[in-house]
Parts: structure tokens; sequence; C-alpha cells
């Protein structure tokens, strides 16, 4: 008959019960580090503070900082604006006018726009090649069209004029009642 139960020295045909067999060692595990719950808060907040000084400092670098963190000065270009330039060109016969060209410099509004065209003057829509020009909430081109006005259709002048985007703008009147800004460079004084 088998034994199963053999206590201190005696026999039991288990191999694992053996008394003369040693253990044999189990695989190494690597040791896990073992640290308390805020040491892993404070070397995640090192972590985000060593992140946050390198942004800093990168930012400076790009932004070109100085040793003292004050921005390093750049050059810069000043332009001196001529309102209009006259150019005259020699002729053999000295009693003949002498021509001159205007050039509008950008930034001025051009004398050509101002003359004759003011508050009170009727004005028609020319030059747009049959498509008409906007009028708009505001002197800009990013303004809400209001109305718009063809080709040939006079317009009354309200006031202006109001220089934005490269343009001369007029605050005018269509013939409807419909007031708003136009484009001066599609405007020309009606002839009487």
């Amino acid at each position: 008959m088998t034994q199963y139960d053999a206590g201190p020295g005696d026999w039991s045909d288990r191999p694992w019960e053996d008394p003369e067999k040693k253990p044999e060692p189990h695989a190494r595990r690597p040791r896990r580090l073992n640290l308390p719950p805020w040491a892993f808060l404070a070397i995640l907040v090192g972590i985000v503070i060593i992140l946050c000084v390198s942004l800093v400092l990168v930012v400076r670098a790009i932004r070109g900082g100085g040793k003292d963190g004050t921005p390093t000065p750049k050059a810069t270009a000043t332009a001196v604006i001529i309102p209009s330039a006259t150019v005259e060109l020699p002729l053999e016969n000295a009693n003949t006018p002498t021509p001159t060209i205007d050039l509008p410099i950008q930034g001025t509004v051009p004398p050509t726009a101002i003359i004759g065209i003011g508050p009170g003057a009727t004005i028609v829509v020319q030059g747009t090649q049959g498509t008409g020009i906007n009028v708009r909430e505001q002197p800009t081109i990013y303004g809400k069209v209001v109305a718009s006005a063809k080709e040939g259709e006079e317009l009354l002048v309200m006031e202006g004029p109001h220089e934005a985007d490269g343009h001369v703008w007029w605050k005018v009147k269509t013939a409807d009642g419909k007031e708003g800004w136009a484009a001066a460079d599609w405007l020309v004084l009606k002839e009487e």
C-alpha cells in the first residue's frame, strides 16, 4: 500500500517530498522599485518644471533676446512720402506750357479723385466693363454690400473721400435711396 501522509523523516512515494532532494531555485525576478505615491508626484512635478523652463529658453532664443532677456534691436528704414512729383520735359519753344505728370504715392488721396467730386456732386459709374460696382456699408473691401450700381448709373455723393484698402471711397446714394460707400476707381464726375 502506498503512503500518502508522511511525517517528518518518514518515507513518501511523492518525489517532491523526498527529504534528500534539495529545492530548486526559482528564476530571479528583477527587483521592482517601491516608492511611496508622493515620490511619483514629486518626480512628475520636477519633469513639468524642467519642460516649462526649456520651453521659455527656446522661445527667447527664437525671438532673439539678448543675454539679459531684452530683445535685440532691429534696424528699420524710414521712408519720406512726397505727395506728388513733377516731371519737366524740355521743349524747343519756351512759350508753350510745360506738361507735368502727377504721380500719386500710395498712402495719399490722388488729387484727381478730389477735383470736382465732393458732397452734393453727381457721379456716374464708369469703367466696370458692364459689371457695375458694389455699394458697401463701410469704406472697405470687407464691408457688407448694401446695394450695387450698374455701369452708367448716376449716384449722389453724400460724404468723403476716405482712403482704405488701397482705394479712395465716397459715400453715395443710389437712385432708389440706398446709401453706402463706393470705390472712386470706377466713379467719374457727371458731365453737364
